[in-house]
């Protein structure tokens, strides 16, 4: 990973979008970089922390898993898998997102994100 990799977001389901979109806005000072009907991306203005939100199948929230930025996707994924991790999704350009990322699984189901903005 980076010299000093650094948590990017957290990706959690909610039961009502809406409502948790709102909340973060007034109440936080949160900004919305990126709204459809079932997903939102929330960013906190002061530490570009993000919270990425969908809505939740069963009503209940949930973490889907951590993201973590860094320089070079490919390496720190094969590093990760060296150290035990399971690759869920191998390295790969999401264009809409504009980044490259991968996903991992950690031993007892963790999942983990790896992002390279362009």
């Amino acid at each position: 990973m980076t010299a000093s990799p650094a948590l990017d977001h957290l990706a959690l389901t909610v039961p009502n979008l809406d409502d948790q979109v709102e909340l973060l806005i007034t109440a936080f000072g949160m900004v919305a970089q990126f709204r459809s009907e079932h997903f939102a991306v929330i960013v906190d203005s002061g530490s570009d922390f993000k919270l990425e939100l969908s809505t939740s199948d069963d009503g209940e929230a949930h973490l889907r898993h951590l993201g973590f930025r860094t320089d070079d996707v490919d390496a720190a994924h094969a590093s990760l898998v060296a150290a035990g991790m399971e690759t869920s999704a191998v390295p790969h350009r999401q264009d809409f997102a504009r980044m490259y990322t991968s996903f991992l699984k950690q031993p007892g189901g963790m999942e983990v994100q790896l992002v390279k903005y362009d």
